[in-house]
């Protein structure tokens, strides 16, 4: 029940998630080409500071073992789902509906202008470098298990090293918004995974322990390494977003920028899936890790680390700026086999990750019902397990 119920509300979130960005794009047609992409930077510094606010919140309200004070579980869920309705049912009724000439179509009809929407060449070249770097960010999928079982991170801990990151993401966007909006967006791809990547490089400073000797304590040096990096993620998200933005036909903005933003979304959650993979090459075992055996965290952060600028090769399948953009948008040429592609890695990825996710929801199962044993036998290691579980391993 309660996954059926966590599936609900992530589908009403992502819908809500594809109208504002429907919203955001017909009226982006407003703008001039020197400022498009203003009003979309707007909406994530808007977003990305709610999601602060969001993460402050959650990093307080729940840290039962920790500390005294705490809100029960379940007044938690009714405050997530009673905040938004508080918010957007005020405002709803002056959100304007943009008179158009455009017909209603069906479903199947939105299907075929999408395909051939991806069959062109300023589509699919510039979405299938989205598609590999993305799935090539690959991220330690141990380093949870690093910080709670190795480091003893606490709860509050975990908690305030993603309330410092949100706050970076969001003075992220609004640094680039001010500086670097009319950038080329190749160098700023390159300069920011460069950048990411020798910041994720630090992650073995903290697994050796090189910050103790420099009198840095681990969650000051791990909220650092984890500010840098959201920092300079947040700075490169934009420009992609803005790119999309000229992606999309008229008349098909919403359903066209939620195609382009589910195959980047796709391609994310594959190197998610990469990444957990990796931890079979080495020994990342909760007990391997609580044993004081950091080999196996030090060697998948040195494989991340290296894999994050490899797709930097591919850099000249973007468009440099939204000039370069439009000049490769004159370029009306198709490919069949490049859209019955581009539809195939989609299913695919969807595919994988669907088969991905079940089986986390059937491995969650199984330690839920070893913590039930585990508590009533004592057992040590399940304990750990309900630590990680709590934390949000």
């Amino acid at each position: 029940m309660c996954i059926l119920l966590v599936f609900v509300q992530t589908a009403g979130y992502m819908l809500a998630d594809v109208m504002t960005d429907a919203l955001i794009v017909e009226r982006s047609r407003y703008e001039s080409q020197e400022t498009r992409g203003t009003m979309q930077s707007r909406g994530y510094i808007v977003r990305f500071f709610g999601s602060m606010v969001g993460a402050a919140i959650g990093a307080v309200v729940y840290n039962k073992d920790e500390w005294e004070w705490f809100l029960p579980m379940p007044l938690i869920f009714f405050i997530n789902g009673a905040v938004p309705l508080i918010i957007l049912l005020p405002v709803a009724p002056y959100l304007l509906e943009l008179e158009n000439h455009c017909k209603p179509k069906q479903f199947w009809k939105q299907c075929e202008e999408l395909f051939e929407t991806v069959q062109l060449r300023s589509v699919w070249q510039p979405m299938t470098f989205v598609y590999i770097y993305n799935a090539l960010q690959l991220t330690n999928a141990a380093w949870m298990n690093f910080l709670v079982e190795g480091l003893d991170f606490k709860p509050w801990m975990i908690g305030l090293v993603s309330v410092v990151g949100s706050v970076m993401a969001w003075v992220g966007i609004i640094v680039y918004k001010k500086f670097f909006f009319a950038s080329n967006w190749r160098v700023v791809y390159f300069w920011c995974t460069t950048l990411a990547s020798v910041i994720a490089l630090g992650q073995l400073i903290l697994v050796f322990g090189v910050n103790r000797q420099m009198l840095i304590p681990d969650i000051v040096f791990s909220m650092g390494d984890d500010v840098l990096v959201e920092f300079v993620i947040a700075v490169q998200f934009l420009p992609m977003c803005i790119m999309y933005l000229g992606l999309c036909p008229p008349g098909s903005e919403g359903t066209t920028y939620a195609l382009l933003t589910t195959w980047s979304n796709l391609a994310g959650s594959l190197a998610f899936d990469i990444s957990t993979a990796l931890t079979a090459i080495w020994d990342v075992s909760s007990e391997t890790i609580s044993g004081g055996d950091y080999s196996g965290v030090w060697k998948l952060s040195l494989l991340c680390g290296l894999v994050g600028p490899v797709p930097l090769g591919l850099l000249g399948l973007i468009p440099k700026n939204k000039e370069d953009q439009q000049r490769l948008q004159k370029d009306e040429s198709r490919s069949y086999s490049a859209g019955v592609i581009f539809i195939f890695v989609m299913v695919l990825t969807l595919f994988i990750t669907f088969v991905e996710s079940v089986y986390e929801v059937a491995s969650a199962d199984e330690d839920n019902a070893l913590v039930a044993d585990g508590m009533e036998g004592g057992d040590n290691d399940v304990q750990r397990r309900l630590k990680r579980l709590l934390i949000g391993h």
